[in-house]
């Protein structure tokens, strides 16, 4: 198996050479639907410019509708994908965005220009990835059952740690702690230095998704929360491991939690939102209609999230206090772009106002997997096609 990576890899760089508890309540009145999107923007080019750019790579991008929301396109990039694979990952990292296929190849792209640095299959399409992480010049790319390192500057594997249990979210890099949740239950702390277990907390139920760093601590420590698919959650020590606070709600999640002001929010399948503080108290707990299966996203001050047939909604993150709702918007939000708010549901991109809740734009989006920033307020934006091209806009200046 070692030869034939071996030989996997050389082909690859034979490739790229050649090329508390206040309660707020979410009425049942009308179920969320988002609205139509608007017509296609008017280029700004001279007459008889086509507004969408020729499809590059299959993939069509409306470039004059992106200028509409605030960007402009910089670099259209194909990160490698094996025949009959899909992209899966795709995550900025300093001066590289690192890609990965369900083949298992890790892909470096220069984020200046999008063009391929290096390429790397790891292992089999039968292996299941969870995360990718820079880490200074290395790369961690965590399997269920091992951590490969890579060279930042080749993608070279330097080393292949095993995990004692199978983990099963992306980690939380920390110094040289990586912290993930597992299929059992723990919360796994793997020293990506020694690659060994630093520590583990036991919670029931299996955890899905990824832990969240809350706040700092004394002496260079903080305070790590996550929550299991029973409900139970708890706040850890960083460096030791040691629980400061537990507690639980009354189900699992299917998003990640998030972190704002000192606690924990979590949009939970209980229909819930929670504000959790570290010592394991319940700050705020706003009730809603329906489970809450999309991904809430905070700014620290503001928590943006899906409420029910409330729609999308504006929570403030120390009280709890909802401070507006759009009935007929649903969607994630990924950054803000100019004071505005952007928002991807999985088919439309929409511009709202960052203070009210209005529809400012919003635009159809086709053949697209996944759009995210790489920094919450005017960042840079990504775009993912199905045929796993990379497209990344620059705030328009």
């Amino acid at each position: 198996m070692a030869n034939l990576q071996f030989v996997r890899s050389a082909a690859l760089r034979l490739l790229i050479a050649a090329s508390a508890v206040p309660l707020a309540s979410c009425a049942n009145k009308s179920t969320a639907k988002t609205p139509e999107a608007n017509p296609p923007a008017k280029s700004n080019a001279p007459t008889g410019t086509p507004a969408t750019t020729p499809p590059i790579g299959g993939y069509s991008i409306n470039d004059s509708n992106f200028l509409e929301l605030g960007y402009r396109r910089d670099w259209t990039a194909f990160p490698y994908v094996g025949k009959r694979q899909k992209l899966q990952l795709v995550e900025p990292a300093g001066d590289m965005v690192l890609s990965l296929d369900t083949g298992s190849t890790v892909t470096g792209l220069e984020s200046s220009n999008g063009a391929m640095r290096w390429a790397n299959e790891l292992a089999t399409p039968l292996t299941r990835f969870v995360g990718l992480n820079r880490d200074g010049e290395k790369i961690l790319a965590s399997s269920e059952s091992e951590l490969f390192v890579l060279s930042a500057t080749n993608g070279d594997v330097q080393a292949r740690q095993g995990f004692s249990r199978v983990v099963n979210t992306a980690p939380v890099v920390f110094g040289n702690l990586a912290i993930y949740g597992t299929t059992t239950g723990h919360v796994l702390a793997q020293r990506t230095d020694l690659g060994v277990t630093g520590w583990t907390f036991l919670l029931r139920g299996a955890i899905d998704f990824k832990p969240v760093l809350v706040g700092s601590l004394q002496g260079g420590d903080a305070t790590i929360g996550a929550i299991s698919q029973a409900g139970q959650y708890v706040f850890l020590s960083v460096k030791s491991g040691r629980p400061l606070g537990r507690g639980e709600i009354f189900g699992g999640l299917d998003s990640n939690p998030i972190a704002a002001q000192g606690l924990m929010i979590a949009a939970g399948r209980d229909q819930s939102l929670w504000g959790l503080r570290t010592d394991g108290s319940v700050a705020w707990r706003i009730r809603c209609d329906q489970p809450l299966t999309r991904q809430p996203s905070t700014d620290g001050k503001t928590v943006w999230s899906q409420l029910g047939t409330e729609g999308l909604s504006a929570v403030d993150a120390t009280s709890g206090k909802v401070l507006w709702s759009n009935r007929v918007v649903e969607g994630t939000v990924i950054g803000i772009r100019a004071g505005n708010l952007v928002v991807w549901n999985g088919s439309l991109v929409l511009l709202l106002d960052k203070d009210r809740g209005d529809i400012i734009r919003s635009y159809v989006v086709p053949q697209t997997v996944n759009m995210f920033t790489d920094k919450f307020e005017d960042g840079n934006l990504f775009a993912v096609s199905d045929g796993g091209v990379v497209v990344r806009f620059v705030p328009r200046t």
